[in-house]
C-alpha cells in the first residue's frame, strides 16, 4: 500500500481534477458507504488522501469499528478506487465512568452503576461535552480517552479515562505593547479577573472589558501562558485614535466696531495624562445671539479603586438677556468601565443682564443633590457606528432662589441611544431625549433648552425651551460601502413651556450623508423643522456640516 501512495503523490501531487471512488466488499456495503458520503473531486493528491483518512474516521464514528481499507488502485489517468471492508456495525457502546467524571455529566445521560449506554455516533458529542464542562471549571488542559475496548456477549464495552491535570485560576494579566497604559486600569483588571477560574468564558469577558477602553486597541486576541505553577494572560495593545476634534473659528465686527468671534470647537481628549482620564471642551458662538461653553473632566479608578470622579462647567449666554453658569461635581462607582453610578452636587447661577428681575426673567441661584447612571455598549467591529447602546439617566432634588421667590424643585433627564442591526447594510438608529423640571413657578432662564444637530434637527441650536421635553429621534441608515452611508431623519417631540402656558409637538424631517476617512468622519445633514400644524417650508431648512477628526 505504501508503494501505491508514494506513486499517487509522485504522479499527481500537482495535478488537477483527481477523482475518488470508494466501494465496499459487497453491493450492500457500497450502498452504506454512499449513504455516509465522501468528497469525490480534488485539486491535488493531498486532498484525496486527507478525504480517505476522514472517511475512515466517519466509518468508526458510525459504528463500523472493524472497517479497514483493503486495497486502492488507479482506474485511469485521473480516478482512484479505494475498497473498504466494513464488517459488522456496532450500534451502541457501554462506557464505564468513574466517580471523578460523574459530576461533569448533565441530566440528559442515564447512568446505571457507573455505566452509560450510548449510540456509537454520539460518543464524540458526549466526550466533547464533558471536556467543555471540565474547561469551564478550570481544567483547561484535561484529557479524555476511551481505553480497554472489549466485547462481552456481543456487546461493546470501554472505560473512560480522564487526565484532569491542575485546576487553573488566572494568576496574572500582562499588558504588552502600550507602555502608557494606566496603572489604575491595569490594577482594576487584575482585581476583576485575578484568582477567577480560568476558562474561555472569563477570557472572553476580559477581552470585552479591554475593548471598552476606547483609548487603546487590541492588536490580537489575548494569549495564555501555562506554567507548572501559574496561568498568565497576555493582552496586546496599541494606542487608538480616540481623541476627536471638530470645529472652525471666525470673527466679524459689530455695529460699534467690536470684534465678535463666531464658530464652534468640539474637542475630546483621552488618556492625555496616562491616567485614563477623559477631557472635553465644547464652544459655540454665532457672534450675536448665543454663546455656549462646556468643559468636562472624568477620571476613572481613583487611587486604584473602583471610584470615579466627574466634574463639569457649563456657560450659556443668550444675547443681552441672561447668562447661566452651571458647575457640577460627582463621585461615582464603576461596576464595570462602561457601567457607572454617580452621586453629586450641581449648582447654577444666572444673571439677568438687563436687571429686569421680573417673574419672567430674574437673577437666580439653584442647587441640587444629583444621582446618575451611565451605561455604554460598543460594537467594536463596526468602524462607522461603534457605539451600539448608551443610557444616561440623571435626577436631582434641590431648590432655586430668585429675586422674586424661592422654590423647591426636582428634575429628571434621560438620554437613550441604540442601534438596531437589521443586517450588515441596514441599521435603524433610535435616540430618545427627555427632560422634566417640577416647580410651583418657573422663570425663562432656568428652562431646558433644546433644538439643533444633537437634538431635534431642523431647528437652530438651543432655539426652543421648556420645563417638559420628550422626543424620539430616528435614522434609517443604509451602508453603501464600508466607509459611506446615507440616512433618513424623522424626529418627533413634545414640549411644554409654563412661562408662556404653551405646549405643542415638534417635527424634524430630512436626510444625511456620512463619509469615513482615515482621518475622521464627515457628516452632512439637511433637515427642516416645524411646530404643531405649521406648514413645512423649504426656506426654513437647515444644513449641518461637521468633520470629526480622530487623532
Amino acid at each position: 500500500m505504501f508503494i501505491h501512495l508514494f506513486f499517487l503523490f509522485f504522479c499527481f501531487g500537482k495535478a488537477q481534477n483527481i477523482y475518488l471512488n470508494i466501494k465496499g466488499s459487497t453491493n450492500e456495503e457500497t450502498k452504506k458507504i454512499d449513504s455516509i458520503g465522501y468528497g469525490k473531486r480534488f485539486v491535488n493528491a493531498k486532498g484525496l488522501m486527507d478525504e480517505t483518512r476522514l472517511f475512515s474516521k466517519k466509518l468508526f464514528e458510525s459504528g463500523f469499528l472493524e472497517s479497514e481499507n483493503k486495497s486502492n488502485k488507479k482506474v485511469n489517468d485521473s480516478t482512484f478506487l479505494f475498497e473498504f471492508r466494513l464488517g459488522k456495525r456496532t450500534s451502541h457502546i457501554h462506557i464505564y465512568i468513574g466517580e471523578e467524571i460523574m459530576v461533569f455529566l448533565n441530566d440528559d445521560f442515564k447512568v446505571d452503576n457507573e455505566l452509560i449506554k450510548l449510540p456509537i455516533e454520539n460518543v464524540e458529542f458526549f466526550m466533547s461535552g464533558i471536556l467543555k464542562r471540565l474547561e469551564a471549571t478550570g481544567f483547561s488542559l484535561a484529557q479524555l480517552k476511551l481505553e480497554n475496548f472489549r466485547s462481552q456477549e456481543s456487546l461493546l464495552f470501554a472505560d473512560l479515562m480522564i487526565k484532569s491535570n491542575k485546576q487553573r485560576s488566572l494568576n496574572d494579566i500582562v499588558i504588552d505593547g502600550f507602555e502608557k497604559f494606566p496603572e489604575s486600569h491595569r490594577n482594576n483588571l487584575k482585581k476583576m479577573y485575578a484568582k477567577q477560574t480560568f476558562n474561555q468564558s472569563n477570557l472572553e469577558k476580559l477581552y470585552k472589558t479591554v475593548e471598552g477602553f476606547r483609548f487603546v486597541r487590541q492588536t490580537k486576541y489575548p494569549e495564555i501562558l501555562f506554567t507548572q505553577d501559574s496561568t498568565k494572560v497576555y493582552v496586546y495593545l496599541e494606542k487608538a485614535k480616540a481623541n476627536r476634534f471638530d470645529g472652525f473659528v471666525g470673527f466679524n465686527n459689530d455695529e460699534g466696531g467690536k470684534i465678535n468671534f463666531n464658530g464652534y470647537v468640539d474637542l475630546l481628549l483621552h488618556n492625555l495624562l496616562n491616567s485614563g482620564e477623559q477631557f472635553s471642551i465644547f464652544w459655540k458662538s454665532d457672534g450675536n445671539e448665543q454663546t455656549t461653553f462646556n468643559a468636562g473632566l472624568q477620571i476613572p479608578y481613583l487611587f486604584k479603586s473602583s471610584l470615579g470622579l466627574k466634574t463639569e462647567l457649563q456657560i450659556f449666554k443668550q444675547d443681552s438677556t441672561f447668562q447661566n453658569t452651571r458647575t457640577s461635581i460627582d463621585l461615582g462607582y464603576l461596576f464595570t468601565y462602561n457601567t457607572r453610578a454617580y452621586l453629586g452636587y450641581q449648582s447654577t447661577e444666572s444673571s439677568d443682564i438687563q436687571n429686569t428681575n421680573s417673574s419672567f426673567i430674574s437673577d437666580f441661584k439653584n442647587s441640587f443633590v444629583t444621582g446618575q447612571f451611565e451605561y455604554t455598549d460598543f460594537k467594536t467591529d463596526d468602524f462607522l457606528f461603534p457605539e451600539k447602546t448608551a443610557l444616561h439617566l440623571k435626577v436631582g432634588f434641590g431648590s432655586r432662589d430668585s429675586k422674586t421667590d424661592s422654590q423647591s424643585q426636582l428634575f429628571g433627564q434621560l438620554e437613550l441611544r441604540h442601534n438596531v442591526y437589521l443586517n450588515a447594510r441596514n441599521i435603524v438608529h433610535l435616540k430618545s431625549q427627555s427632560y422634566y423640571l417640577k416647580s410651583d413657578a418657573y422663570i425663562v432662564n432656568e428652562l431646558h433648552r433644546f433644538g439643533g444637530i444633537n437634538s431635534i434637527r431642523g431647528f437652530n441650536e438651543n432655539s426652543l425651551q421648556g420645563n417638559i421635553f420628550s422626543s424620539i429621534l430616528t435614522e434609517y441608515r443604509y451602508v453603501l460601502t464600508s466607509g459611506i452611508y446615507i440616512h433618513s431623519i424623522i424626529d418627533y417631540g413634545y414640549y411644554q413651556d409654563k412661562t408662556t402656558n404653551f405646549s405643542d409637538s415638534i417635527l424634524g424631517l430630512g436626510f444625511g450623508f456620512g463619509l469615513l476617512t482615515k482621518n475622521g468622519l464627515f457628516n452632512l445633514v439637511y433637515a427642516n423643522g416645524s411646530v404643531g400644524n405649521q406648514e413645512i417650508k423649504l426656506s426654513n431648512s437647515i444644513v449641518h456640516i461637521s468633520f470629526k477628526t480622530n487623532f
